[in-house]
């Protein structure tokens, strides 16, 4: 996992770049967090008393351990004696002092014998202040300071520390001077003026570029130059932003990178065969990063070689071999402009995030790429000697501003307010963004520094309406004229019927394996996906049934046994079919205890479609996944439209489902609501006649009582008994019929309706082979 990343910019320091001195950081914050980037504010801190910057004065020897015993000057006529076992001490050097009874953190330092040999203090290191992760000896300074200034007040600590979390598409944030440029705009504070020094190419550098996504290389040869710790004041803007420091090559870099927001990169000239080449990685390169690790190359990383070896991962990370050591007397210096999609697949495809590859992904200034260096250059020059060798830009294609155009009607549209010129003048000068002024609106020349999220010009009004504070725009009560509501479709009609009988309703993906179509015997899904997000998920299912069953066994296996679920989803034949699907298991309730049963599923299936067929009508199936004698098909005009059953106890066995499970599923393409047409009902009275007929035990009932209805005077046709006995005959039943007759004419007398039976049941014999029993 990559690391979560923030910046962390100290108040003092913006301070070089715009007039803050006097707002109070928490504001600050509050407007970054309302009109661009979330920001924080937190103190930068350390429980520290009783520490003062001190001058070693004298060094020896202890007499009996190997220890160190020095002599410091803490302050006007106070000398301490200190030992410490860090040898590296000079006399001269100055040091931070922990006198006796000092708070540093959570210890208190007290004086010590070491051998007879008494140490009044301590000299403290980077680690024990807070500042460092690693134990590097005593941190020594080389400055002139007073003697005996507080540690506290020379560190800085107690400073206010804004963290901002910038967006993606805002790396021009990503620097003191993205941050101050930003500052300016929302508080309107005058900007303070930068002088960069100037420095243009001479000598010879052979520098040569292979990858289209290497737009611009600038490099630079500083020789006879001195490595060595970084001046205090470098080294506590290290510090306060969290970056721990090196040498004073690798920290000047650093420096510039959260100044100017361009990551720069020193090589060791003497571990370089020159020329320099940005290329694709080949297949079985490898590189050793500056954290230790080796990394195996690909064609996606981009690399910095020279004509042997890479030198470095592009944008992301140096390596160890070309590094920056004590001994370095000569440097190639880099800065450059890779592309960002580019970074970001090389820096993922290892699993490296670096401040230099959290910047370039998000896009850096091209035309920065020459003030950052020139600000190095001068800094390296100033803290380790050296002189300017050679110098060389390499910009194939100098960038080209992309123009936007905003017209009146379309500002005025979007933000509800008068096209102000002097005040969108006064923003876009701001945030240093070059425009001209039209009769009709404003032409604006995209900067490199916007050039990653300035695309269209909805971005220039965003830049605009949030200068200007959202908050400031004027809240309008939204007019909508009435319209009808649409007409609910059967989707939604039958969505409701199921959970008014208590279902709920899953919603599962369209793509499954071939596991349960197999074990339920279904035919195969025939329709694959060419990039599944899950490979072995990779068909369109054709049924809802596997899905269902996939929720019950996802539900079982975390102690979930009981369910009535239903999902309405498309599924995958010749054609798309809109389907419901159904599946209940276990009890619908357990005090008193009942269990679900096919009567729940018959019931379910009739109430449907009587709601929602014009006719319809029933007959035993033979699904193989489903019971044999438990599961019923439903047909309207003699096609399939719907069945439901229980699932076999074979199959239910092999998926570890723990109760009876009942399933089924409709083709909701093949149902329609019924219109309610009005009849005129009867003022007369019933006739009832109940009859038994005995018939095979295979027929279907639905299809006698679909007859029967379709005859002369019948009102209604109910089965109140079936009877089944071996004395009936092997294969037969006796099913029990109650008819209602009616006329609206009149009243029927029982001569009519007698001779109506008799008719009836001549019918049926010939028909369906039911006699009167």
């Amino acid at each position: 996992m990559l690391p979560y990343f923030f910046m962390r910019i100290p108040f003092s320091w913006l301070f070089e770049f715009v007039d803050v001195e006097h707002v109070d950081p928490f504001v600050l914050a509050e407007e970054l967090t309302l009109k661009s980037v979330e920001a924080s504010v937190s103190r930068w801190d350390f429980n520290l008393d009783g520490v003062v910057f001190a001058k070693v004065v004298e060094k020896r020897h202890h007499p009996t351990k190997k220890l160190f015993v020095y002599k410091a000057q803490a302050g006007e006529g106070l000398y301490l004696q200190v030992v410490s076992a860090d040898e590296n001490i000079k006399e001269g050097d100055g040091v931070l002092l922990a006198l006796p009874n000092a708070r540093v953190g959570e210890a208190c330092i007290t004086e010590r014998s070491f051998d007879g040999v008494v140490s009044q203090g301590m000299f403290l290191s980077a680690k024990e202040l807070g500042l460092e992760d690693k134990q590097e000896g005593v941190l020594t300074i080389g400055e002139n300071i007073k003697i005996g200034t507080s540690a506290y007040d020379l560190l800085g600590f107690g400073e206010y520390i804004l963290e901002i979390e910038p967006t993606p598409n805002r790396g021009d944030l990503l620097s003191i001077k993205g941050l101050a440029r930003e500052i300016s705009a929302l508080l309107r504070l005058k900007r303070k003026e930068r002088v960069y020094p100037q420095y243009e190419d001479f000598g010879h550098l052979d520098i040569r570029l292979e990858s289209v996504d290497c737009k611009r290389y600038r490099g630079a040869i500083i020789e006879g130059i001195s490595v060595k710790p970084s001046p205090l004041w470098l080294r506590k803007r290290l510090w306060q932003c969290g970056i721990k420091t090196v040498n004073n090559i690798v920290d000047i870099t650093n420096y510039v990178m959260l100044l100017e927001g361009q990551p720069l990169h020193a090589f060791d000239l003497s571990k370089i065969k020159l020329p320099l080449v940005v290329r694709d990685a080949k297949s079985g390169e490898s590189l050793k990063t500056l954290m230790g690790t080796e990394k195996s190359l690909s064609p996606v990383n981009l690399l910095i070689a020279d004509g042997e070896k890479p030198l470095a991962l592009a944008g992301v990370v140096g390596g160890l071999e070309s590094s920056v050591e004590e001994q370095t007397q000569s440097i190639l210096l880099e800065s450059a402009y890779f592309d960002p999609y580019r970074v970001r697949k090389s820096a993922r495809s290892l699993g490296i995030q670096t401040d230099s590859s959290y910047r370039f992904e998000r896009n850096v200034d091209i035309q920065g790429v020459k003030t950052a260096q020139n600000l190095a250059i001068d800094l390296i020059l100033k803290l380790s000697g050296g002189k300017l060798t050679a110098l060389r830009d390499v910009y194939p294609e100098h960038y080209q501003p992309r123009r936007i155009f905003l017209t009146i009607e379309k500002f005025k549209r979007y933000s509800g307010k008068d096209f102000d010129r002097n005040f969108i003048s006064d923003i876009l000068n701001r945030l240093e963004i070059p425009y001209e002024l039209q009769r009709c609106g404003v032409e604006v020349y995209v900067p490199p520094h916007r050039s990653f999220d300035m695309q269209r010009d909805v971005d220039l009004i965003e830049e605009l309406l949030r200068i200007m504070g959202y908050s400031n725009l004027q809240s309008t009560p939204l007019k909508v004229i009435a319209r009808a509501s649409e007409v609910e479709g059967i989707e939604d009609k039958v969505r409701d019927f199921m959970v008014g009988r208590g279902f709920s309703e899953v919603i599962t993906f369209s793509f499954e394996d071939l596991e349960l179509y197999e074990s339920l015997s279904l035919p195969l899904p025939q329709v694959q996906v060419v990039n599944p997000l899950n490979k072995s998920q990779r068909f369109l299912r054709t049924s809802l049934l596997p899905s269902l069953l996939r929720v019950c066994i996802d539900n079982t296996r975390n102690y979930e046994y009981s369910m009535a679920i239903f999902e309405i989803g498309k599924v995958f034949l010749e054609e798309e079919e809109t389907r419901l699907g159904f599946l209940m298991t276990g009890y619908r309730r357990l005090f008193p205890e009942e269990e679900y049963s096919p009567y729940d599923a018959m019931s379910l299936l009739q109430d449907l479609l009587r709601a929602y067929a014009q006719e319809y009508t029933s007959a035993s199936s033979d699904f193989g996944f489903l019971h044999p004698n438990l599961q019923r098909a439903f047909f309207v005009e003699n096609e399939l439209v719907a069945f439901f059953g229980v699932l076999n106890p074979e199959v239910q066995k092999g998926l570890s489902i723990r109760h009876r499970v009942i399933l089924g599923e409709v083709n909701l393409n093949r149902l329609r609501e019924k219109r309610s047409l009005y009849r005129p009902y009867s003022t007369f009275p019933p006739v009832v006649r109940d009859i038994s007929l005995f018939m095979d035990k295979e027929r279907d009932v639905d299809k006698l009582i679909s007859y029967i209805k379709s005859k002369e005077l019948v009102e209604s046709v109910k089965v109140f008994s079936l009877y089944t006995d071996p004395r009936l005959g092997e294969g037969k039943k006796s099913v029990s019929f109650r008819l209602t007759f009616r006329s609206k004419e009149g009243t029927l007398s029982d001569e009519r309706v007698n001779t109506l039976m008799n008719e009836l049941l001549k019918e049926l014999e010939e028909k369906f082979g039911a006699r009167l029993r």
